[in-house]
């Protein structure tokens, strides 16, 4: 089996206390990661750099922070204090974002998000080298100054959020990870044939990129109950969060489920949108069964040629998420 990781650690009805413990747990458990997104609640890295203090060995991981949000020094500083402060632990997620978070949260512009990306990508590269960052691109203009700390090493880990063929192939080009969501594995050929596209173009391989989706996870015996309750996950991507999710749809044979979803969406009928959320559809981005059950779907996964799971734990509460920590451990 792959490496196992968690993305969020945040059980209902925890504090941040609580949230510190279990990543200790997760280190003593084996797990190779705990990666936190960040939207509109709390920022990730502030979250992280609590969570790498009380931990030792566990790899710590943005997923994803928005190039929107921050400039690529400012960026830089952080991710790099980050890894010397976990003695290379750390590890970058970056992603675009969506155009209604970019443009009414952070009030910034989206516009060429690749343009961006591929700018943004070498400033960071040249912050981790300890070189000037001297930069005259479309979107930044730096020059003169460089880090001035000593990064823990010059090839901290760069993971891309990308679904759409073009963020693929720059994907495959320039970063050391794909971090995707809603990732069917027995649909994931096109994608895996961008990402060894871009590659190639660049002279590297398919085998230069970490393979590390996110993944939802229900541990029950009651199957229809948890489709339920990851509906309503899926119709909101498809439905709010902008194009991508509802054209990535398409490129995996949903196209047709998605346009009613994401029709009934933007009508409002959330309920409805839910619904039409084929149990197919769950079952093939989502994890659902007892412990071994799990264990199995998660053995497809890497069967296909992901590297790395981050599971989506959906408990209810504190001590059955403690439950399913333990029951879907690396070292059980």
């Amino acid at each position: 089996m792959g490496d196992v990781g968690i993305m969020g650690l945040r059980p209902p009805g925890s504090d941040w206390n609580y949230t510190k413990e279990l990543a200790r747990l997760a280190d003593e458990l084996g797990y190779s990661c705990i990666t936190m997104g960040e939207s509109w609640a709390e920022d990730a890295f502030t979250s992280l750099a609590q969570l790498g203090a009380v931990t030792s060995s566990i790899r710590i991981g943005t997923s994803i922070v928005p190039i929107y949000a921050r400039t690529p020094s400012n960026l830089a500083m952080t991710a790099l204090n980050m890894d010397v402060m976990t003695e290379g632990r750390f590890f970058l997620g970056l992603g675009a974002s969506g155009k209604l978070v970019i443009e009414d949260f952070h009030g910034e512009e989206f516009r060429k998000p690749l343009t961006r990306m591929r700018e943004y990508i070498s400033i960071l590269r040249k912050a981790m080298r300890g070189e000037r960052l001297d930069h005259d691109g479309e979107f930044f203009q730096t020059q003169r100054f460089r880090v001035r700390f000593k990064p823990y090493r010059d090839d901290l880990p760069i993971y891309i959020a990308s679904l759409s063929p073009p963020s693929l192939l720059l994907t495959g080009e320039l970063a050391d990870g794909w971090l995707p969501i809603f990732l069917a594995p027995k649909r994931m050929g096109p994608s895996l044939s961008a990402i060894r596209e871009g590659a190639e173009s660049a002279g590297r391989s398919l085998d230069d990129v970490a393979i590390s989706p996110q993944v939802s996870v229900y541990v029950t015996d009651d199957v229809p109950e948890a489709r339920d309750r990851e509906r309503p996950h899926i119709a909101f991507y498809i439905g709010g969060m902008g194009v991508f999710y509802h054209q990535y749809m398409h490129r995996i044979g949903f196209g047709e489920e998605s346009d009613m979803i994401r029709e009934a969406y933007l009508s409002r009928d959330r309920d409805r949108a839910a619904s039409l959320v084929t149990d197919e559809m769950v079952d093939e981005m989502t994890i659902i069964g007892d412990p071994d059950q799990c264990r199995e779907q998660m053995e497809t996964y890497f069967q296909a040629g992901v590297d790395e799971i981050r599971l989506v734990l959906n408990e209810p509460d504190k001590e059955s998420y403690v439950a399913t920590m333990k029951a879907l451990a690396p070292n059980a």
